[in-house]
């Protein structure tokens, strides 16, 4: 596994934790609140909603999924245009 995968799965760890931290945050920063009229506001989630979270996480982990194949796809066919490749290092440019 190289550098560069190495930092991509990184960054997706990282973005599911703040995916999930955030909002946590700010429900938790909700509560502090001692009005009466933000609890009044406040809706009760639906009755589907670990249906629909359920569903959210499933599609996202396959949508990752597939992105994860096609990659391992495209590199292991060598499917790379010219433009994707590094330049060729520039030996006169040091005179």
């Amino acid at each position: 596994m190289g550098v560069p995968m190495v930092r991509r799965l990184m960054g997706a760890v990282s973005g599911l934790f703040l995916a999930v931290a955030m909002p946590a945050l700010a429900f938790a920063a909700e509560g502090t609140e001692t009005s009466f009229e933000a609890a009044e506001r406040s809706m009760d989630p639906a009755a589907d909603w670990t249906t629909i979270m359920i569903v959210t996480a499933l599609s996202l982990g396959g949508l990752f999924l597939l992105a994860t194949l096609g990659y391992m796809y495209r590199r292991e066919r060598n499917l790379d245009w010219e433009f994707q490749k590094p330049d060729a290092p520039h030996h006169d440019a040091h005179h």
